[in-house]
């Protein structure tokens, strides 16, 4: 039986990878549309996303990432930050694609290589997220990159005076990925 092929956006092969650049804090902010997509994103700060807000989330013990394409411009943003130091556990968050470069499959791509960082440069033995529900795109993106259902957590967000069931996703060392 033929391997089938891969269909690959001629744009995502030449992004990378490195470290958030704390310049391109409003830009991001720039990418949060609406308050529903400030809900989302990050639910503990109100809406607007500000710049400031952007730069919060760059605190000590984070690791905020920026997928830069071919102009060095990033055209996704997320962190791998630390969820139980002794057991390696890490969860992603605030995860985002310029409103202009979603549909290209630059999440999925966001997702996997903050993955692999996980998992390879830091020794993860698992790596988690959360996500509302009602987050189809952001759901079906995940999964994509190999993340997995792994249950559900309910979170209180005072900024919102809401409180909500999330999807946890996860991926642990020596899984195969399901993307």
């Amino acid at each position: 039986m033929a391997a089938e092929p891969i269909q690959v956006h001629p744009a995502a092969l030449r992004l990378r990878l490195e470290r958030f650049h704390p310049r391109y804090a409003p830009l991001v902010a720039s990418w949060v549309r609406d308050a529903r997509e400030a809900y989302w994103l990050a639910p503990h700060s109100p809406a607007p996303i500000t710049p400031a807000i952007v730069l919060g989330w760059t605190s000590p013990g984070r690791r905020p990432f920026q997928l830069v394409g071919v102009g060095g411009a990033p055209v996704a943003y997320g962190e791998i930050n630390v969820l139980n130091g002794e057991r390696a556990e890490y969860w992603l968050g605030h995860l985002i694609v310029d409103p202009a470069q979603r549909g290209r499959r630059h999440g999925v791509r966001l997702v996997r290589e903050l993955v692999r960082f996980g998992l390879e440069a830091l020794g993860a033995s698992r790596i988690s997220l959360v996500v509302f529900e009602d987050n189809e795109n952001a759901i079906a993106c995940y999964r994509s990159a190999g993340m997995r259902d792994d249950g559900r957590e309910f979170h209180r967000f005072p900024a919102y005076g809401t409180s909500a069931s999330l999807v946890r996703m996860a991926v642990s060392r020596g899984e195969r990925p399901q993307g």
